[in-house]
């Protein structure tokens, strides 16, 4: 574990923790949200969740609707100004934040809201490394061999406060998963090759999608994983999708509930 005065985390007098949980968990996850949200408390954090908070307006952003994205931001810098840290269990949704936040409100009322969210924000992966300590929790066993999927966006862009410096977010969640009993990390081929997800180019390109999907399952087959995680839900979602409709002996799970008995 990294020492909490090695980096510049800001300090703030609470302990609680924001969870941050994406639309793709919520709808289709909701149990890696409980998990999530329990692995916290058992941490010794009061965790807050703000059920009204549907989403973080990065689909907005996207679509190119930037005044209704800044609405949607508002709110959820809003939502989570008591608590000294934000934990997003989505990677993708903090790099949104960190590259994006600064469009919609630099020289804004919320300018120096932003940035000090920006401060707050970490994925899952990055807080427990480097912020938390499992070494305060009892961690159960999971004698199965895993392999990551990393997400493209995040190895590119991800910054961590930790090591603001290197862009991007690899050695965290493999950190994590090195933690459990039992578990055998393996590294399927052609890490960087991307899922197929992209957002809505997988609606608006299906055919491709879907063979990239393929490429992805088939090179963790190869890697011999019965389990495929990551640090972004909506892609393990989207390879979900295909293994089951073609009923493939692969399992998915969300990198905090390893981390959960």
């Amino acid at each position: 574990m990294t020492d909490n005065n090695s980096h510049s985390v800001p300090q703030f007098p609470s302990t609680t923790i924001g969870l941050l949980v994406p639309t793709s968990i919520d709808q289709f996850a909701p149990q890696s949200a409980m998990n999530a949200y329990q692995l916290l408390q058992n941490l010794g954090f009061t965790v807050y969740y703000p059920q009204e908070m549907a989403s973080t307006g990065m689909e907005l952003y996207n679509q190119g609707d930037y005044e209704g994205a800044k609405v949607l931001g508002e709110t959820m810098i809003e939502s989570f100004d008591k608590c000294r840290y934000i934990v997003s269990l989505s990677s993708a949704t903090v790099v949104y934040i960190q590259q994006h936040f600064p469009k919609l409100f630099h020289n804004t009322t919320f300018h120096n809201d932003y940035r000090q969210f920006i401060d707050r924000c970490f994925d899952l992966t990055d807080f427990l490394a480097n912020i938390a300590n499992l070494s305060d929790i009892a961690i159960p066993e999971f004698p199965h061999k895993v392999t990551i999927l990393d997400h493209c966006t995040t190895l590119r862009d991800y910054t961590s406060l930790a090591h603001p410096g290197i862009k991007g977010l690899r050695n965290e969640p493999r950190q994590i998963l090195s933690m459990v009993p039992g578990l055998q990390l393996v590294e399927m081929p052609q890490q960087n090759v991307c899922c197929g997800y992209g957002g809505s180019f997988a609606n608006n390109f299906t055919t491709i999608s879907d063979s990239l999907a393929q490429r992805k399952v088939d090179n963790a087959l190869l890697a011999g994983a019965e389990v495929i995680t990551s640090t972004e839900p909506a892609c393990l979602l989207h390879l979900e999708s295909y293994i089951k409709k073609r009923d493939i002996k692969l399992e998915i799970r969300m990198i905090g509930d390893f981390l959960i008995g």
